[in-house]
């Protein structure tokens, strides 16, 4: 089983990325950064799930990524 960690981060409009950590039980963890389909939340149809915006080898570089994107943790 691997062990998942999620993290939402917001921009200055409102906008809501998720910075998912993979494998917290290996050292590093790979992390994906993702966004909800906004069209599968209109039309109903949430299983249809996320847009990967991006993939990263560690945490540190995935949160680089995100603050120079504009985006922060509440």
């Amino acid at each position: 089983m691997t062990t998942v960690h999620v993290e939402v981060w917001r921009d200055e409009h409102g906008v809501e990325w998720e910075l998912v950590q993979l494998g917290l039980d290996e050292i590093g963890g790979s992390c994906v950064i993702r966004e909800r389909n906004r069209l599968d939340e209109i039309d109903g149809d949430e299983r249809e799930g996320f847009n990967v915006v991006a993939r990263f080898g560690d945490r540190e570089s995935a949160e680089e990524y995100l603050q120079g994107e504009g985006f922060y943790v509440d």
